[in-house]
């Protein structure tokens, strides 16, 4: 598919992004799990946490879809709309453990992810006039807005050494 802007999107393609939005950042999540299991697993337990209700919203999304539009999405990517959700890779995940990553700094990339899935939400949610959509956006856009509380009060929590 070719790039486009947000606008451009028809209402079956903002909810096949926002399906791709659930399920990279579930990937993400994960990731960040595993990679800090041994090094503080209450946040690993966490970020885990986080992953799967990820996984939960890209359910209930894909559910939508199938119900509104039958089949199965078709994919509209963050790549695909430039701007929607900047993401950190994870390309290489040793290589980013050992020698860049801390909690603070997986912590700070988490929050910068799910405050740009909450804007985009929010967006969606102004460019549908489908008051179930409206619902389910809004509703998407505050569990992303729970995940930055959370996030913020751990970054308190850790000062900035960690």
């Amino acid at each position: 598919m070719s790039r486009m802007n947000f606008s451009e999107l028809t209402p079956e393609e903002v909810l096949m992004l926002a399906i791709d939005v659930e399920a990279s950042n579930g990937t993400r999540l994960r990731t960040f799990a595993e990679l800090f299991a041994d090094y503080t697993p209450d946040v690993a337990k966490l970020f885990a946490e986080m992953a799967d209700e990820e996984d939960e919203h890209k359910g209930q999304l894909e559910a939508t879809y199938e119900r509104r539009f039958g089949g199965v999405p078709q994919k509209v990517s963050e790549e695909d709309v430039p701007n929607v959700i900047e993401a950190f890779e994870l390309d290489d995940g040793e290589q980013f453990v050992f020698n860049a990553m801390n909690l603070r700094r997986a912590l700070q990339i988490v929050l910068a992810v799910e405050y740009q899935a909450e804007s985009f939400y929010w967006d969606a949610c102004s460019s549908t006039v489908d008051p179930e959509m409206r619902e389910l956006y809004r509703q998407l856009a505050e569990f992303e807005n729970g995940h930055m509380t959370w996030i913020e009060r751990r970054l308190e929590g850790i000062g900035g050494s960690e």
